[in-house]
């Protein structure tokens, strides 16, 4: 799903410095999708790109990490190469 796609119908949207989390309801309950577009030095992100990462399902939007936090559980995780290299 795009970002434009996803920012249409995101339920909650989690912002820092990394990138962006737009949390959405799905089947199954909640899902964040996960756009780390500061890795590749943007402001923001692109309305085409696909998600980085995707977490989910929960059974509320609460409870899903920043931007910043995920990447980094990422990295501490041994996802050192997360980013979707699809783009």
């Amino acid at each position: 799903m795009t970002y434009e796609e996803a920012e249409k119908r995101a339920v909650k949207v989690l912002v820092d410095g990394m990138g962006e989390a737009l949390v959405l309801e799905g089947e199954g309950g909640f899902y964040a999708l996960y756009y780390f577009f500061r890795l590749y030095g943007l402001k923001a992100p692109h309305p085409e790109e696909t998600p980085d990462w995707v977490e989910g399902p929960r059974p509320t939007p609460e409870g899903f990490r920043d931007p910043y936090d995920q990447a980094g559980w990422l990295e501490q995780n041994g996802y050192t190469l997360f980013v979707n290299e699809s783009k």
